[in-house]
């Protein structure tokens, strides 16, 4: 009885073996699986030779830069940001007539795109740049003029034809910070700043305090730029990452003897300025041929 137990074990055993090897060679021969490569959904409508300018336009920035122009955005835009969801960011598409989008197109490469090489674009600019009528701001609510995400810039367009030079001066500076808003948080190499840049601002990084009203002076002592209109302001100090976009803004905005009064009366903002500007001459940017002068 033992024996016929052994053999009848040894025989499952031996079954199981040949299975175990068919199923090994069945699983090697098996096609490869072949998944279709999904183009991104507009790709199919760019054309470089189109009529309409606008789609003309749009196709030659994809296929020079290698990113997007959205002029009819929705939420798939947007509102998954690849590793993160913008549940609260809203905008208002732009109107879909060609002449107001192209006004559009020409507006944001006068206040922008212009200011900048294909080469400098295609690496640093964002992933999409999406043009709209309307934003609001997620974190208070309130109307912006543009608004950076991961991978993606909204930039409004609704009131260009209304906004005077200065006006335009403004907005210019402020979509400029935006895009080395980005290049600050998420290409830290790219400019090579020393520590210097950032420890004399350090413990004052992403410092909140709506009821603390800082005067511009405070904010130089501590090497922290500010923009046109901020005379006092409730003390919401940049990230580390900020801290580059901040800077850009301030030396675009601010005449240059007045930043050389600054970066005279305060060590820290000398500091800062002098570091900056040579990282910026590293990599061929000139600040003051960023400023919006028509």
């Amino acid at each position: 009885m033992n024996n016929l137990k052994q053999n009848t074990m040894k025989s499952y055993q031996f079954i199981l073996i040949i299975l175990l090897g068919l199923s090994l060679y069945n699983c090697d021969k098996e096609d490869d699986i072949i998944v279709d490569e999904v183009p991104y959904k507009r790709v199919h409508m760019y054309d470089t030779n189109s009529s309409n300018k606008v789609i003309k336009f749009i196709s030659q920035y994809y296929y020079t830069y290698d990113h997007f122009l959205i002029t009819d955005p929705d939420s798939s835009d947007y509102l998954y940001n690849f590793s993160s969801k913008n549940e609260l960011l809203e905008i208002t598409p732009p109107e879909q007539d060609e002449e107001h989008l192209w006004k559009g197109i020409e507006f944001l490469k006068e206040l922008l795109l212009d200011f900048y090489s294909t080469d400098f674009i295609k690496n640093h600019f964002p992933y999409s740049i999406i043009l709209v009528d309307e934003i609001a701001d997620p974190v208070f609510g309130l109307p912006a003029n543009c608004y950076t995400g991961r991978y993606f810039c909204c930039v409004t367009i609704q009131d260009m034809d209304n906004m005077s030079p200065e006006e335009k001066a403004y907005y210019s500076a402020e979509l400029h910070e935006a895009i080395w808003f980005q290049i600050g948080l998420y290409e830290e190499n790219f400019l090579d700043l020393p520590d210097g840049f950032f420890t004399i601002s350090f413990e004052y990084y992403n410092y909140n305090n709506l009821f603390a009203l800082w005067p511009r002076e405070q904010h130089y002592e501590i090497g922290i730029a500010r923009n046109k209109l901020e005379q006092w302001e409730a003390t919401w100090l940049p990230t580390k990452g900020e801290d580059v976009g901040t800077w850009i803004r301030f030396l675009i905005e601010t005449p240059d003897d007045e930043i050389q009064e600054i970066i005279n009366t305060s060590e820290a903002m000398r500091t800062k300025y002098e570091i900056l500007v040579k990282a910026l001459e590293r990599v061929g940017i000139d600040y003051k041929k960023l400023r919006y002068t028509k």
